[in-house]
């Protein structure tokens, strides 16, 4: 008899840990949404805060937008050079290949957990 509730003892606790960890990667999902809305807003204003500049104000803001896009994507292609792409390719490479990707991606997932508590409490 002891050994059954022994082992519905175990289930209990594997249902609740099961639970927490689908409450956590929901909130690290939260908490990514809250990330990639926070960034697409910078690189928004970014994009039309140029578009501004170059062409001055537009009756069409997606104009103005898509017009910014295509200044910004110019701009970052001139400025690219091979040399400079092969050297950024190699310390990335190098980084690579020291990274401890577990700790990284744990951290990573703790931070995302954490912005998912704040969004969510918010």
């Amino acid at each position: 008899m002891g050994e059954l509730k022994n082992i519905a003892e175990e289930q209990k606790k594997l249902v609740e840990r099961v639970k927490d960890l689908g409450r956590q990667v929901y909130l690290a999902n939260v908490g990514l949404l809250a990330l990639v809305e926070d960034e697409g807003r910078k690189q928004y204003g970014k994009v039309l805060e140029t578009a501004k500049q170059a062409h001055g104000e537009v009756s069409n803001e997606w104009v103005l937008v898509a017009r910014g896009l295509v200044d910004q994507l110019v701009t970052e292609a001139s400025q690219l050079k091979v040399a400079a792409l092969r050297e950024q390719a190699q310390q990335a490479r190098e980084k690579i290949l020291a990274k401890d990707w577990v700790a990284e991606a744990q951290k990573l997932f703790q931070d995302l957990v954490q912005a998912g508590e704040k969004r969510k409490a918010a």
